[in-house]
């Protein structure tokens, strides 16, 4: 029988944000739960009176008043059609300030040079106080874009919450974003005013946004304002305008709060747009009730500006948490200067991405245990679930996985469950998901696609200049009509553990057999030897399916040895079908800024798509290590 390899203790659940909210929530609704399960099954069944209950617990301020929760704008029961506390409005630049102030460190900071800066709430207010005086002598109102290029940096954030204070619509693009990327998002949304970092380090080099800024300039006519910050008119902003009192105009609860992005590696990307109080009251419960995030903690999430984690990480300081940020490279100088970060700020809360925790096995961690490490990006492999542990023995480990589609994880943490090696702990609270086979029948214990069969007020309100919404209807409903389908395999276990398998897109299909990506990789990047892999299968004229794979070896290892490793892992841990019918060792594996692996384009390459219609190579971390795909499919065809 599989053992977990973390089990709460009484005092951590007791002390936990989801005990203390599940006692107010019995209190008011006069309940009884006997567990997470029926927890759970409470929260998606009474959806009115959840989210009602995270509103009231969490004290949101508001003006005016809703009824019902929940309602829809016809009589058909459409997801895009759901309208949440309707005559109600609110401010998330106020929560984030409310009741904060004085000495206490609101950020700490640092980046690859080690520049160590704690900004107390009264400093930051004073920040963001000026920057709103000059956002609103500049013509900045309610509905609004406000853009930036910029990293993740104090300077980052005091611009966001200026901007939101005002009723204007924030969307950022991290500066390793290429010039055509970052134009085909902002000129879908015509922004007012853009911020941008002329020159930037990473990894030990400098970089100039220079020649960006006049592509921008020829291209997006919207924009009115420039300001380069750090040079000298960002400098004449805090001359300009000393810092008075704050003010937050409220805006709808439906009302635009940010615009993010889907990645856009094979067509024009997504301006998915996000509404104001959906994302506070999800950010609270995320947050708060499923990371167990409270008040004095310090909050990292690595991430740039380009991820929905920035604005995951952000909402940190609704908790009451100091947010830590590290601007730079996290592999830099061997990981010294993050690691040494995380220790100086005693980061309670270590968030990244399942690659970089999965890539650093052999990486030791002296003097340093926090009390949650999270991971998303990708599924994080049993071996690394274990790797962690064995690291921080005593640190609840939590996977998470939701997207950009909703600025959150609708599967993640629970204080009162144990922590199984290769599973994510639990549906999140208000999230009715399950696993359905290609009939739309419910499963368990077996791997089904995800869907979520009820709406959340974090779903997108639309996406930017999409006409009768016929992009965010064919994005989540045009597979199984009335429910959301997310396009992920999991397996949802009778305990509760969910089991992600890789997205239903990059599917393997062998012999009428699914395999999921992520059971490959869990095997094959295990192995002493292999950096790590990517896998697709492909399929000819004749219905014929080949399963490819792709291995980048360590230094001094020879593919003649590892690949029969492999071959005999893969049949032993799963079964023949899981063995690939070809090998190519390369020397980088594809991946997105974000930290994806691009399954689905290397697919498209080695199926006769010319690279550019395959891939946007502006979305790419290393779009140079295409090549040698495209030199592969020419030289096996």
């Amino acid at each position: 029988m599989k053992q977990p390899i973390w089990t709460p203790s009484e005092q951590y659940i007791k002390s936990s944000v989801l005990y203390d909210f599940q006692q107010f929530v019995e209190q008011r609704y006069n309940r009884c739960f006997l567990d997470y399960a029926s927890f759970h099954q409470w929260s998606i069944e009474r959806q009115d009176s959840f989210w009602e209950a995270i509103l009231l617990y969490f004290k949101i301020s508001y003006e005016g008043a809703y009824e019902p929760v929940l309602k829809w704008q016809h009589t058909d029961i459409d997801f895009i059609e759901a309208r949440w506390f309707e005559g109600i409005s609110l401010s998330y630049a106020a929560h984030i300030f409310r009741g904060k102030k004085g000495i206490y460190p609101a950020i700490k900071y640092t980046d690859e040079a080690g520049n160590y800066l704690e900004i107390t709430w009264d400093e930051l207010r004073e920040k963001v106080s000026s920057i709103q005086q000059f956002l609103s002598e500049k013509g900045v109102k309610k509905g609004d874009r406000v853009v930036g290029i910029l990293n993740n940096t104090i300077e980052t954030v005091s611009i966001f919450l200026a901007s939101n204070s005002l009723g204007a619509i924030w969307s950022c693009c991290s500066p390793d974003f290429g010039d055509r990327s970052i134009t085909e998002r902002f000129i879908q949304i015509d922004p007012k005013v853009l911020f941008i970092e002329l020159d930037y380090q990473y990894n030990g080099k400098t970089f100039s946004k220079r020649e960006t800024l006049a592509y921008i300039k020829n291209n997006i006519p919207s924009i009115g304002t420039i300001i380069t910050v750090y040079k000298d008119d960002w400098q004449a902003i805090f001359r300009n305008y000393p810092s008075r009192d704050l003010h937050f105009l409220n805006v709808p609860f439906s009302h635009p709060i940010w615009i993010l992005y889907s990645s856009g590696t094979t067509g024009k990307p997504k301006a998915i747009t996000h509404r104001t109080g959906g994302n506070l009251l999800e950010h609270y419960k995320a947050l708060a009730i499923h990371q167990n995030v409270k008040k004095g903690e310090n909050f990292l999430w690595y991430s740039t500006t380009g991820w929905m984690m920035w604005n995951y990480a952000l909402s940190s300081l609704l908790c009451e948490a100091t947010l830590c940020l590290f601007n730079g490279a996290i592999h830099y100088d061997g990981h010294r200067a993050f690691w040494e970060f995380v220790k100086r700020a005693n980061v309670h809360h270590l968030g990244g991405g399942a690659a970089y925790f999965s890539a650093i096995h052999n990486l030791k961690v002296e003097n340093y245990e926090p009390k949650v490490v999270g991971s998303t990006g990708s599924p994080l492999p049993v071996a690394t679930f274990e790797n962690l542990q064995e690291k921080f023995p005593g640190t609840h480990i939590i996977s998470l996985s939701g997207g950009t589609d909703v600025c959150s994880a609708f599967l993640s943490g629970c204080t009162y469950l144990p922590v199984y090696a290769g599973e994510i702990q639990c549906r999140t609270l208000g999230s009715d998901i399950v696993a359905v086979n290609d009939q739309g029948e419910e499963v368990a214990n077996e791997v089904g696609e995800l869907i979520i069969r009820k709406p959340m007020p974090s779903m997108p309100l639309y996406f930017w200049n999409d006409k009768g919404n016929e992009r965010y209807r064919e994005s989540y409903f045009s597979e199984r009509k009335g429910v959301w389908s997310h396009g992920d395999w999991i397996s949802i276990m009778d305990h509760g553990g969910i089991v992600m398998y890789g997205r239903s897109d990059a599917t393997l299909n062998r012999g009428g057999i699914r395999i999921g990506t992520a059971e490959i990789y869990n095997v094959v990047n295990d192995l002493d030897g292999v950096r790590d892999s990517l896998v697709i299968a492909t399929d000819n004229e004749k219905g014929e399916s080949k399963m490819l794979l792709f291995i980048q070896l360590d230094l001094g290892n020879e593919s003649e040895i590892i690949i029969p490793l492999i071959k005999s892992e893969l049949a032993k841990q799963y079964s023949a079908r899981h063995v690939p019918d070809l090998f190519y060792a390369v020397k980088d594996i594809p991946y997105t800024l974000s930290g994806k692996r691009l399954e689905i384009p290397i697919k498209k390459i080695f199926s006769g798509y010319p690279i550019e219609k395959a891939v946007s190579k502006d979305v790419m971390r290393n779009p140079e290590c295409l090549d040698e795909y495209v030199q592969i499919y020419l030289h096996s065809s």
